[in-house]
């Protein structure tokens, strides 16, 4: 057996509930609205921890959970998540990258993707190919980050040489999400509040570790809000939507 050290985003995120800046109250309204039949199946992929996953079943009790992730770290966190949350549950988690993981297009009630777009190509050709996976009528709970303002060359490079078109306006996120087919009936949006504790927590718990790669994390988010606009330039959105029947 390999002893593998988890990597330092994994370890900064111990004890948050979520891998990005959304409240607890807005991850539970867009859970909320995702309006679940009995006997749901309900897929997330890029399920890192498996937080939402969780929630979902927690909330619709007769749903059957199914968690894919390439990152043997934070599966290892789902499965205890799991177990301990939602004993005896039917939750089954696959280790495997999405297009790799066997998932039959159409089967499934519900399908979360949440901060995890990169499990699909990166947005926004992961709208597409989330809408292919949820049944004709079924739902996609989506969460992705977008511009609030036009990124600054510091602020991309800040973000390890990220491009401005990775990302786009809140408007454009929306409109990706309709012409995947997919219509919006809920939308939350990460208040600077929320950003503000999410990243400061994330260089707290890093920067108490002491390691080299976690203070090197640390760093770079110190150093990102830190930037004119650092914590303004980028939002994150959860939408809850339905593919049409």
């Amino acid at each position: 057996m390999v002893w593998r050290v988890p990597s330092a985003s994994v370890l900064a995120h111990e004890g948050l509930p979520f891998a990005n800046p959304l409240s607890k109250a807005d991850v539970e309204q867009g859970i909320a609205a995702l309006d679940l039949p009995d006997g749901a199946r309900v897929l997330e992929t890029g399920c890192g921890a498996a937080e939402v996953l969780v929630r979902v079943l927690v909330s619709y009790p007769s749903a059957v959970g199914v968690g894919v992730d390439s990152d043997a770290d934070w599966l290892s966190r789902a499965r205890a998540n799991a177990d301990a949350r939602i004993p005896g549950r039917k939750v089954e988690f696959v280790h495997a990258a999405a297009d790799d993981a066997g998932l039959c297009p159409g089967s499934f009630d519900a399908v979360v993707n949440v901060a995890a777009s990169h499990a699909h190509g990166g947005y926004p050709t992961a709208l597409p190919a989330l809408a292919a996976l949820v049944r004709p009528g079924g739902v996609v709970l989506l969460g992705e980050g977008f511009w609030a303002r036009e990124p600054s060359l510091a602020f991309l490079e800040a973000l390890g040489g990220a491009t401005e078109d990775e990302l786009g306006s809140l408007d454009e996120l929306v409109g990706h999400t309709r012409a995947a087919g997919l219509e919006p009936v809920f939308q939350a949006v990460a208040s600077p509040a929320d950003w503000a504790h999410y990243e400061e927590s994330l260089i707290g718990n890093a920067e108490v570790r002491d390691d080299e790669d976690s203070l090197a994390y640390a760093r770079l988010i110190r150093d990102r809000r830190e930037l004119p606009e650092g914590g303004s330039t980028m939002g994150f959105a959860m939408l809850t939507t339905r593919k049409a029947g």
